[in-house]
């Protein structure tokens, strides 16, 4: 006696149209358009602020709004001023740079693997590079403040261009190397530069289109490196995601 399968042949069914899209590419079509889009967007913001710098525009008159409500080395309260004066001295651009440079050294021991300094490398050149162009090339004076003439160079502000895009290579790097601490790794990196801003406007040694420019421009910096079009970001981090964290092997 001879038995019929009771398994019948299973029909494919075809991908529907949403099946389409997540397979091709979720997200791909917005990524490739918001990635040139930001950068516009942060560099015609720069353009602009310093066109009105150089123009006696919008930005000279809140400048002196933002000075006119902030006391000045020597004229506030005592705490806050040494905190300040505190901050800035830890900011010189020379110990920002030591300092992360001695992080992305320390990473690169860590893993074995000197792809770090692919990130941190490009991130300080083009960051020193461009505002050193502007402090050549954009004509503006600093504040003239009690015991301290005003010199030039104000326009960017070296200070927090540097603490800015050094702390956030900081952050990549302690991000990449041990994901949990991402948020813990990127909100040091903005209070610091918070700080760094808020004391250089309250000592008056610099405008506030000083940083609001030198934000901008590390701001793009980092974007060109990190996210469009270079992702260097995702490169440092490749291998150590294949291999996990240097603590598992």
């Amino acid at each position: 006696m001879t038995h019929r399968s009771s398994m019948r042949p299973v029909r494919e069914e075809p991908p529907t149209s949403a099946g389409y899209l997540s397979a091709a590419a979720p997200g791909g079509s917005w990524r490739r358009l918001t990635g040139p889009l930001v950068a516009l967007l942060l560099l015609a913001g720069l353009v602009v602020l310093t066109l009105s710098v150089e123009r006696g525009g919008a930005a000279i008159r809140l400048d002196d709004r933002v000075l006119a409500l902030t006391p000045g080395r020597g004229n506030g309260p005592v705490v806050p001023d040494l905190l300040a004066r505190a901050v800035v001295q830890l900011a010189t651009p020379v110990l920002s740079v030591a300092v992360v440079g001695a992080v992305t050294m320390a990473v690169c021991l860590r893993t074995g693997r000197w792809t770090p300094l692919w990130l941190a490398g490009p991130a300080i050149v083009m960051m020193a590079t461009t505002v050193l162009l502007g402090k050549a090339h954009i004509d503006r004076t600093l504040p003239n403040v009690s015991d301290m003439a005003g010199g030039d160079g104000s326009y960017p502000s070296g200070h927090t261009a540097t603490a800015f895009v050094c702390a956030s290579v900081a952050a990549v790097l302690v991000s990449r190397l041990w994901p949990p601490r991402k948020a813990m790794a990127w909100a040091a990196a903005l209070v610091w530069t918070g700080l760094v801003v808020a004391s250089l406007l309250w000592l008056h040694f610099h405008w506030v289109s000083d940083v609001v420019a030198s934000l901008l421009l590390g701001s793009l910096v980092l974007w060109l490196l990190l996210r469009w079009p270079l992702r260097l970001g995702r490169v440092v981090g490749a291998q150590w995601q294949d291999e996990g964290p240097p603590t598992a092997r």
